[in-house]
């Protein structure tokens, strides 16, 4: 510890500081013991201070208290060290409180710092609501003890007892506001370990609100053992974040969990990394914190009057069966357990498992299953009672499971409920797009088999293989221990097998292409499979992370639902529209102000499909573009509004690497580009569009950018601008983020999935400029971009072309060499 040394030099007392830190970092690095490591930080720290301030406030009526973290003896390596100053108000006291600052602020302390006097702490009720709560852990530190005493023995205690209803609404109103700022989860994949649910700021909410009730008794599914475990591994995770990255660091990001994981010695175990293992402790353990903070404040908050779920006092449940019956009746009847009945479920655990292999027990889970209000929280309440795995012990294996793909935000048990969570909330939807998938959920018979599919849909990510297999196997075990009926099994056993289906098609395939529809529609038994399999696929990416689902892919969903329901019940899909009749019906629509011979030659040329997937309003708004073509002006351009994107129109007579310019700057405008169409007619005007997203909002705020892009579009297209370097400028500037995704780009092709054009596939981390330089290396080898698909999973870009070389599949020495050029150039 720092020696008690007067009159020594601040910039000596600085280094003996940080010297005295970095030995008891080494220490708690070899003993790993938090609770000693804080309580010697914070008395080096109390040290520090009282050597500084003794000289200026011996005989003054001035004290420095220490509150907040540094109060409860929780200073962490790095953290702020925040003081009080109270004193008895005049000048010469003020003074002193300003020297001791200025010698603090020398030794360059993280410093929070209030200077008080006694009567304005009480006229103004201990300032904001922030310090009133640092104040609940205060402690003196330096200075007149006795008017520390008053304030900490007397006046606040006094002031707490009087106001404590309302201190407790305010700790309450806090936390939610901190919950909700979080999405309600505290399965975040790189929490914070302050202030996400379930991080230290809960337990200590929880902790002062008991405090406020005065030992009151709060029902917990854990004890007080469990508790202070959980408080102390998450401060041995914070003081760990500190040491490694000498800051005031509190979230555990994807690159401190791996070298946390390395520090604290976990080891990769069944196929498990020392990683994942580290983060299913975090999540069990910040659970635990969670609880203990939920159930504290529930048992302050005044509720409206709720009739609870009890049972008789001298009841015990004996079976599974009566424990099930209760949460049935639970979600039957709109009726939450009472503290009581969920003391006898945990009483119930051990007999649970032995009486649980019955058919009576399989018709109580599918009445519990159904979709209804309250599903997800009565699934919820199952699972942290241990109840949910003790019916499935498949469960197990991804509980506080950490999969990271840089695609999903939470936990794999997480994501399970929230999906269940999301087929829930369609039967309070009143308006908007999701009610069509309402109206799908209204229309099915199995909806109990969609909950049943979405719980096991993903158990198979604990292991190595394809999960959607490995999950339709541990699944069939469960299906079987129950006697589920062969038809009832048969659906689970499809929805899981097949839950990246449709995802697959809408966001790596044309939905224009008959042949694609077909393929998927090969695999559909029937109506109720499709229709269980769009709501399962609804769910499933809404569950990723907030915002996954956006209007854009509903809408993609929604249309490959439709296409394939077409074709399961009409029949009609092998059938085309005759190009001459679509050419008749255009022309005679066609505005007076175009001309009918030029529009007939516009049109020939074009794929069928340009026809079937745009308006005819669209077409001829096209067609008026390349009328307007002339050596003057070789490049028309329109862009505008959709309701959930913008679409970028680009007519041309044909231009090599024509695709990757437009592509590029696109990039350098932060347009987040959804699909591209590329194709030329038969007297070689190109016609190019674009649909993208200006998901930062710019167009909005400066309307003036619009025209700013088309004119980058237009300097590009004819050369005066070089996307190369318009790109490498962005990447240089200091506001631009990289990718954090770390993984060798892989391509592949699928050329048996169409007639007509080879498939590739493109997998790679994002960043700017990447479909600019795949389109330019295409370019260089003469081929043709028919159509582009793009899907970003976090920060994974996921890119299909359709590709023709001269009007034709691509030879497979083409698509060798194609691959190297377009590996070389973004790897």
């Amino acid at each position: 510890m720092m020696r008690a040394m007067s009159g020594a030099s601040v910039p000596l007392l600085r280094e003996e500081y940080s010297q005295t830190r970095r030995e008891i970092c080494q220490r708690f690095l070899d003993e790993r013991n938090p609770i000693a490591t804080l309580e010697r930080l914070s008395r080096t720290a109390d040290q520090l201070i009282q050597r500084l301030a003794d000289s200026y406030l011996s005989g003054r009526a001035i004290c420095v208290l220490a509150v907040g973290g540094f109060g409860r003896a929780e200073l962490c390596p790095f953290s702020d060290v925040d003081l009080l100053f109270l004193y008895e108000g005049s000048q010469q006291n003020e003074k002193a409180i300003k020297a001791v600052l200025h010698d603090l602020w020398d030794l360059k302390l993280d410093l929070g710092h209030q200077v008080w006097t006694l009567v304005e702490l009480q006229d103004q009720e201990f300032g904001d609501f922030g310090l009133l709560l640092s104040l609940m852990d205060g402690r003196f530190v330096a200075g007149q003890e006795s008017l520390a005493q008053e304030l900490l023995e007397q006046i606040f205690p006094s002031y707490i007892q009087q106001h404590k209803g309302k201190i407790a609404e305010q700790i309450i109103r806090l936390t939610q506001e901190r919950h909700q700022s979080f999405d309600n989860s505290l399965s975040h994949l790189e929490p914070n370990l302050k202030g996400a649910p379930g991080g230290l700021r809960d337990y200590l909410a929880g902790t002062w609100l008991r405090r406020l009730q005065s030992g009151q008794d709060v029902f917990s599914p854990y004890s007080e053992r469990e508790v202070s475990a959980a408080h102390q591994f998450l401060l041995k995770l914070r003081i760990l974040l500190h040491c490694l990255s000498e800051r005031n660091q509190n979230q555990l990001t994807y690159a401190l969990q791996d070298e946390l994981a390395d520090c604290l010695d976990y080891e990769q175990i069944s196929g498990r990394s020392g990683m994942q293992t580290l983060m299913q402790d975090y999540f069990l353990h910040a659970r635990v914190l969670f609880r203990f903070c939920q159930n504290n404040l529930r048992s302050w908050q005044v509720l409206p009057a709720v009739r609870t779920l009890d049972i008789e006092t001298k009841q015990r449940f004996k079976t599974a069966e009566q424990v099930l019956e209760v949460f049935r009746r639970s979600i039957v009847e709109q009726c939450p357990l009472s503290d009581k009945t969920r003391n006898a479920v945990l009483q119930a655990i051990p007999l649970f498992k032995r009486t649980l292999a019955n058919r009576k027990v399989r018709h109580l889970l599918s009445d519990i299953f159904k979709p209804r209000p309250g599903l997800y929280h009565l699934l919820c309440e199952m699972y942290e009672l241990g109840v949910l795995e003790l019916t499935f012990p498949e469960l197990k294996s991804i509980k506080a499971l950490v999969i990271r793909d840089f695609y999903h935000k939470y936990t794999v048990d997480e994501h399970t409920l929230l999906a269940i969570k999301n087929i829930e909330d369609l039967l309070s939807i009143e308006e908007g797009s999701d009610l069509r998938f309402r109206s799908l959920l209204e229309e099915t018979q199995d909806a109990d088999l969609l909950t049943l599919a979405l719980l096991f849909h993903d158990v198979g990510k604990s292991r190595e293989g394809e999960h959607t297999v490995l999950s339709s196997e541990i699944a069939a075990q469960a299906l079987r221990r129950f006697h589920y009926e062969k038809r009832e099994s048969e659906v689970v056993l499809f929805l899981i097998r097949s839950h990246l289906e449709m995802s697959n098609v809408i966001f790596r395939r044309d939905l224009e292409e008959d042949q694609v529809i077909q393929r998927f529609v090969d695999k559909i038994p029937d109506i109720e499979h499709l229709r269980l399999l769009c709501l399962l696929t609804f769910a499933d990416i809404k569950a990723v992370a907030p915002g996954t689902l956006n209007e854009w892919k509903k809408d993609l969903l929604w249309q490959l639902y439709v296409s394939a329901y077409e074709k399961l019940t009409l029949g009609f899909g092998e059938e085309r529209i005759r190009e001459d009749d679509i050419g008749e019906k255009l022309l005679a629509g066609l505005p007076d102000d175009l001309e009918k011979d030029g529009f007939e030659e516009f049109l020939e040329g074009f794929p069928l499909r340009y026809l079937t997937s745009t308006s005819a309003s669209e077409v001829y708004q096209h067609y008026q573009l390349a009328s307007q073509l002339s050596q003057r002006s070789p490049i028309q351009i329109r862009l505008s509004s959709r309701k959930t994107h913008y679409e970028l129109c680009v007519v041309t007579p044909e231009r090599r690497h024509l695709f990757a310019k437009i592509v590029g700057v696109l990039s350098y405008f932060d347009m987040n580009i959804l699909r591209g169409f590329g194709f030329a007619n038969h007297r070689n005007t190109v016609l190019n569009l674009f649909q993208f997203s200006n998901t930062g909002g710019t167009f909005r705020l400066n309307p003036e950018q619009k025209q700013e892009l088309k004119s980058f579009l237009i300097g590009a297209i004819e050369g005066n601008i070089s996307i190369r370097e318009l790109l490498k400028g962005k990447e240089q500037s200091p506001i631009f983020r990289s990718s954090s995704a770390r993984f060798e780009p892989t391509i592949y092709f699928a050329d048996d999935q169409s007639e007509k054009y080879s498939i590739m596939e493109i997998v790679a981390p994002d960043s700017i400029g990447l479909l600019y330089r795949i389109g330019r290396e295409i370019a260089a080898l003469d081929c043709s971009i028919e159509l582009l698909l793009i899907s970003t999973e976090g920060d994974k870009a996921v890119d299909v072309f359709y590709l023709a070389h001269k009007e034709d599949k691509l030879s497979a020495a083409l698509r060798e060499q194609l691959s190297t050029e377009i590996l070389q150039s973004i790897g």
